[in-house]
């Protein structure tokens, strides 16, 4: 197996631009709420163990969720993450499947010196899509029934572009990720009657911009308890955040036509322009253990919380609740130091995870769980790179939320794929 970096970066855009495509098919209705259905905060190698993340470290790949691993950086390391899969909607009488595709992240770490690193990334916060019908019969001058449809749709998300930075002392680290997050979410619920009962449909659509400012906290502390055992502790936090919002609004009259078999604009009722206004963001805290032998294993577990109760968008609240997940899993490598049986250097991962989700419908909490396996595939060096490492870092979840019973249950099938090139750059070339 050969690689290269030509080859690297022809591969991520091909896949960049199947993501792009896939994601135009997803239909998650639990997207409409709060700010949309949150992205995974792991990268391929924690999420091949259930989310596991909170005091993982390593030397040639970037754990972005706790700054403080970037301290033991000790090449530059360029890593992107693409996700892909099916989810599956139902309750008691209906149900769909749709496609969704997206970038998971994309980052750059680079160690400043033997404890002290940096990371540049960019990765998505959120994401909204749902498309989702409703029909009744609506009562009009107390007799006159019309059938109506409720039509109600979502698009777009979050991103958060962020550098961070990690220093060690001794066994101690500590590291802080700073940032910018921005995008936007446009929401919009229709009205539409059948064109013999001359009344006219009617759409109010919603399109927020978000831009601010936000930050994470880290550490982690390694106990060593023989010589190629050890017990890593980890942690991560931020406090309640103020976001910034700008919001536009519009109320039109709606007309059928028949030629495009679409609902075209008739007249513009009322249009609201620039209107400010703050989104409270949640305190968040998070907490890991993890006991590794060199070369050899992993196992470890971490358990999240969140304010979501305290979430408000523009003042208002949302269908949110407090939630928490405890995450467990590992790795385990047969012989990393083989040279015969290219199995021998996989990594292999299991994990699962199970919580309470950010999200509730009608004052009724939702479950969430999931099971994870995962695989790190080394890639063979071209010589005489011989600093240049490469892995193919794979994980398959399949997760569930809700409950068909009370509501609705999501279940996904999701695969991501994290391909890692380290290089040891600004090496002076030296003559004999």
């Amino acid at each position: 197996m050969y690689w290269t970096k030509a080859s690297f970066f022809c591969l991520f855009g091909v896949i960049v631009l199947s993501a792009k495509n896939a994601a135009a098919q997803d239909n998650t209705p639990y997207s409409r709420f709060g700010l949309g259905e949150l992205a995974r905060s792991q990268n391929a190698i924690s999420l091949g163990m259930g989310g596991v993340a909170q005091a993982y470290a390593d030397a040639q790949s970037v754990n972005f969720l706790n700054p403080a691993s970037y301290s033991n950086l000790q090449l530059v390391t360029f890593d992107v993450g693409l996700n892909g899969g099916v989810r599956r909607l139902s309750n008691k009488e209906n149900n769909s499947r749709a496609g969704f595709g997206t970038l998971s992240y994309l980052q750059l770490g680079l160690p400043l010196s033997r404890k002290w690193g940096m990371n540049i990334g960019l990765r998505p916060m959120s994401r909204v899509a749902y498309n989702i019908t409703q029909g009744e019969d609506k009562t009009f001058f107390d007799t006159l029934k019309v059938p109506v449809v409720h039509q109600y749709e979502g698009s777009g998300g979050l991103y958060q572009v962020y550098v961070g930075t990690g220093y060690g002392i001794g066994k101690f680290s500590i590291g802080v990720n700073v940032g910018y997050l921005f995008g936007n979410v446009t929401n919009s619920t229709k009205e539409l009657y059948p064109a013999t009962s001359n009344i006219l449909p009617s759409k109010h659509s919603r399109r927020t911009s978000y831009g601010s400012f936000f930050y994470t906290l880290g550490v982690q502390q390694t106990i060593n308890l023989t010589k190629d055992l050890e017990l890593s502790l980890g942690a991560t936090g931020s406090f309640q955040q103020k976001l910034t919002g700008r919001r536009e609004q519009m109320r039109e009259t709606l007309y059928y036509s028949a030629s495009s078999n679409e609902y075209d604009t008739q007249d513009t009722v009322d249009y609201q322009k620039g209107v400010r206004g703050d989104i409270i963001y949640p305190q968040q805290l998070g907490g890991g253990i993890m006991l590794t032998k060199t070369n050899k294993f992993a196992l470890g577990a971490d358990f999240t919380t969140a304010q979501w109760s305290k979430f408000r968008n523009y003042g208002a609240p949302d269908s949110t609740q407090n939630s928490w997940k405890l995450s467990v899993g590992g790795q385990f490598i047969p012989n990393a130091e083989s040279f015969t049986g290219y199995w021998n250097k996989v990594t292999y991962r299991l994990g699962g995870y199970y919580g309470k989700d950010y999200i509730k419908l009608g004052n009724k909490s939702m479950n969430q769980m999931g099971f994870s396996i995962g695989a790190g595939f080394p890639v063979r060096r071209i010589m005489p790179a011989i600093y240049q490492f490469s892995m193919i870092n794979a994980a398959f979840e399949i997760g569930t939320r809700g409950d068909a019973g009370v509501s609705m249950k999501e279940t996904f099938y999701k695969l991501t794929l994290g391909f890692t090139l380290s290089d040891r750059w600004f090496i002076k070339t030296k003559y004999d």
